[in-house]
């Protein structure tokens, strides 16, 4: 019997595949919409700030300053005269410019140098770029000004400011005599439940949970394109019980939509960084109950109808309110207590619900077995339901 219902799974899925429409509706139209919010939200990556950079002095310390600007991986240097920063700035073309003075040099060894930032107002970059300076300008100080003092206190002539500037400023690598280390805080470690979705972890959960159940609806409408044609009339006199059809057909829906949640949990794993891996039996165990919850939702609505066009009418409807009131488009965290209330009233809430625990919460297995039992009685009860129901005629 087992052979039996994967066949009929299997052709089931192979179904869904011969329509191109289909495909392009359940899963490239969701991995297109995944793409465009996830790239959206993410904000397109990092980006390098120009820096213009003007040296006026062309020594060796003032070379030292693009040197150390060009560290900076964030910057981006490009060295223009004074005028041309002055009029790249004011045509709002660059928003700031590092400006070494000639004399700079004079300065360090004597009573003092300056390095000027000439910067648009209005540009919240440029803030960046003159606390790099600062640092820039107080290394290289400190350096002269050890420089300085050996000079001072040794015989005349018996040491150079080049050779003890360069000796102390070597001091600053690999790292500087003193620095500053960073710890990263796991923001669900701490604050629990208060961390919201967003970005493209918001919009990769929210699309897949949303497109399963266009993909169940999909499948399931297969079954009644089979009985408008006569196809299950006539499976019923060949000698396969009625209860391995059916199980065949629901399998085969299955099949399919794990396929796909398979396809949009990797593409948001790998192409927008969602922490889908951080504990795979959890996510395995949340996306399994809801891909059989959505499968009995399928099954029972097309009991319910009459044919597939009436089905095809009606998922979108069901779908999409599913979905906005599960929260697959927006963290339900942020609605009225009362919607948060009807969410746990549809397998979209407590997806979406116990995916975000175990995802952007990072709480682990025992987040995520609330909601895959709810989700798996409400799959065995709309399964039974739905399986007592369709007609094959």
């Amino acid at each position: 019997m087992m052979r039996k219902i994967l066949a009929l799974a299997w052709l089931n899925a192979l179904q869904l595949l011969r329509n191109p429409s289909e495909v392009v509706g359940v899963l490239v139209l969701p991995l297109a919409l995944t793409m465009l919010f996830g790239s959206a939200f993410s904000g397109g990556g990092e980006t390098s700030m120009r820096v213009l950079l003007v040296d006026e002095d062309a020594t060796a310390y003032s070379a030292q300053v693009g040197r150390l600007l060009d560290a900076e991986e964030s910057f981006e240097t490009s060295a223009v005269t004074r005028a041309q920063a002055e009029d790249l700035i004011a045509k709002g073309k660059a928003s700031v410019a590092v400006l070494v003075p000639e004399g700079f040099q004079a300065g360090l060894r004597g009573d003092g140098a300056q390095i000027e930032v000439l910067r648009d107002p209005a540009s919240e970059d440029s803030f960046a770029v003159v606390s790099v300076v600062q640092g820039v300008a107080m290394r290289m100080s400190g350096d002269a000004e050890a420089a300085n003092v050996v000079v001072g206190a040794m015989p005349p002539g018996s040491v150079s400011f080049d050779a003890i500037y360069e000796a102390a400023d070597a001091k600053w690598e690999p790292q500087p005599p003193v620095y500053a280390r960073g710890e990263t805080v796991i923001a669900s470690e701490v604050r629990g439940d208060s961390v919201l979705a967003e970005g493209a972890t918001l919009s990769s959960i929210g699309f897949t949970v949303w497109f399963i159940l266009f993909m169940t609806f999909g499948s399931a409408g297969g079954i009644l394109e089979e009985r408008e044609q006569g196809t299950l009339r006539r499976m019923l006199v060949a000698p396969i019980a009625r209860g391995t059809i059916v199980s065949g057909k629901i399998a085969g829906i299955v099949l399919a939509a794990s396929a796909q949640a398979l396809v949009l949990v990797g593409v948001g794993a790998l192409a927008f960084g969602v922490p889908w891996g951080r504990d795979p039996l959890a996510v395995l165990a949340v996306l399994g109950s809801y891909v059989l919850a959505g499968t009995g939702l399928a099954v029972l609505v097309s009991a319910l109808v009459r044919t597939r066009d009436q089905l095809s009418g009606l998922s979108p409807l069901i779908s999409t309110g599913l979905a906005m009131l599960g929260g697959c488009l927006w963290p339900i965290e942020i609605v009225a207590p009362f919607m948060q209330t009807v969410a746990k009233f549809t397998p979209t809430g407590w997806a979406v619900m116990g995916l975000t625990d175990v995802v952007a919460r990072n709480q682990g297995m025992q987040a995520a077995v609330v909601p895959s039992l709810v989700l798996l009685a409400f799959a065995g009860a709309s399964l039974y339901l739905g399986a007592r129901l369709l007609r094959f005629e």
